[in-house]
């Protein structure tokens, strides 16, 4: 996970109709609250508003076509994700959904990201922890700003100052808590994630090793010539828009000694 710098201004079909419909959705919850609270009444969220292909193809430009959560590169295969759900949430893992959600920030440019089906149709779904669930904005004339939620807002904070990376191995920072919910909800460390981390890290090692191997060999200028291209090759891989950014970042600065060969 590392930092989204989404722009400022939202897609136009958020700004106008996706406002349209925000107003329509807290309209019809003042009006009959208890039915919305019990479940027996729901809202029905328009996609072709929040899945827009202009909000998506926004989220797929701030976001390098990756997921926003594991960073494996989806191209334009994702699902638009909704930080804060928007029909029903979960405290935790193993609870019954509770009603309504984030009604009101389901067309909120913040509140958008791209996440790959695993990710957000397997593991986040409707989870949304807060440290103190007493605090938890239950309608839209509440406050969100009230909240401290346990997920990292990559909108907003820099994953990389909650979560570090072990060569494959994604691990809470100082023991950070945050940082420990948000591995272990998303299963950050399961899956084949780990796996594919450990390949494509691998292959940065052994361009590493190369490197090594020429700073004993500065009379050779043909294999100087290569350590120009890998260095220039390793630039890439650290940028925003490579694959496994945080974890490439990591496995460099602490010179692969976590990445098994």
């Amino acid at each position: 996970m590392i930092r989204i710098h989404k722009p400022k201004t939202p897609p136009e079909k958020l700004a106008i109709d996706g406002k349209q419909k925000r107003r329509s959705h807290c309209i019809s919850y003042s009006r009959n609250p208890s039915a919305y609270e019990t479940g027996t009444k729901k809202f029905e969220f328009d996609r072709s508003i929040y899945a827009h292909k202009t909000v998506k193809q926004a989220l797929i430009k701030a976001q390098h076509q990756k997921c926003c959560f594991c960073e494996r590169l989806i191209g334009t295969d994702g699902d638009v994700e909704h930080f804060r759900p928007k029909q029903a949430y979960k405290q935790a893992n193993g609870e019954a959904l509770k009603y309504p959600a984030y009604y009101w920030l389901a067309y909120e440019w913040e509140n958008l990201y791209l996440a790959c089906t695993g990710c957000n149709q397997r593991h986040k779904q409707n989870l949304f922890p807060l440290q103190n669930p007493t605090a938890r904005a239950n309608n839209h004339k509440e406050k969100i700003e009230q909240e401290q939620p346990l997920f990292i807002d990559f909108g907003k904070e820099n994953p990389e100052e909650f979560i570090g990376f072990r060569g494959q191995v994604a691990y809470a920072i100082e023991g950070n808590h945050r940082g420990q919910v948000t591995i272990d909800s998303l299963k950050l460390n399961e899956r084949a994630l780990p796996e594919s981390r450990l390949q494509h890290l691998q292959k940065l090692k052994r361009l590493n090793e190369i490197l090594l191997l020429a700073s004993h060999r500065q009379n050779d200028l043909e294999l100087q010539e290569i350590v120009v291209e890998i260095k220039e090759d390793l630039k890439k891989y650290i940028s925003d828009n490579a694959q496994f950014t945080a974890a490439t970042r990591c496995a460099i600065n602490s010179d692969f000694q976590y990445v098994i060969s």
